[in-house]
C-alpha cells in the first residue's frame, strides 16, 4: 500500500465517541456510524448491509470480549475508506455466547477489498497494542479521543 493510500485511512477524533447510549446492537451499529454518515464518507444503505449481515450470520462481528467491528460488502454506500469508534456507556448484547455484551464498536467501511483489509490491518495493530482495551474503554474527554486517534493511526 502507497503512502498515499495508507494517508486515506487516517481516524480523525471527530470519528471517535466515547460513552454513547444505545438500546440494543442494532442501535449501537447505527450510533457508531453517525460520525461516517455526518461528513458523506457513508450513506445509510451501509449502516442497513451491517445490520442485514449480522441477522443473516449471526453475531460474527463480536469477534473478542466487549468488542464488534461491524462492516457489510464494499459498495457504492462508501465514499472512502473510513473507521468510526464508539464505546458504550452500557454494553448492549449482540447474541455472541463468547463475547457479549459489547461496549466497544468499530465501524469499518471500504469502497474494495484492497481498503477493506487494510482498514483490518489497522484496527488489528491498533488492538493488539498494549492496554489498547482498557484504554478505549476508559476515555471519556475529547482530548482522550485525540489520544486514541493518534494511536489508531499510528498502529
Amino acid at each position: 500500500m502507497s503512502d498515499m493510500e495508507d494517508a486515506t485511512l487516517s481516524l480523525s477524533p471527530d470519528d471517535i465517541q466515547l460513552k454513547i447510549h444505545a438500546t440494543d446492537w442494532q442501535d449501537a451499529l447505527k450510533k457508531a456510524s453517525e460520525p461516517l454518515l455526518a461528513d458523506g464518507s457513508i450513506e445509510p444503505g451501509y449502516v442497513l448491509g451491517m445490520i442485514d449481515a449480522v441477522k443473516r450470520l449471526g453475531p460474527y462481528i463480536v469477534i473478542a470480549p466487549g468488542l464488534a467491528p461491524g462492516h457489510a460488502r464494499p459498495s457504492g454506500d462508501v465514499h472512502r475508506p473510513c473507521v468510526a469508534v464508539a464505546t458504550l456507556d452500557e454494553p448492549v448484547e449482540f447474541g455472541s455466547e463468547a463475547n457479549d455484551p459489547v461496549d466497544i464498536v468499530i465501524i469499518l467501511a471500504a469502497v474494495d477489498d484492497h481498503a477493506h483489509l487494510a482498514l483490518l490491518k489497522k484496527m488489528v495493530l491498533f488492538l493488539n497494542q498494549a492496554n489498547s482495551f482498557d484504554n478505549l474503554r476508559s476515555a471519556t474527554t475529547s482530548d482522550d479521543a485525540q489520544l486514541l486517534a493518534t494511536s489508531i493511526n499510528q498502529g
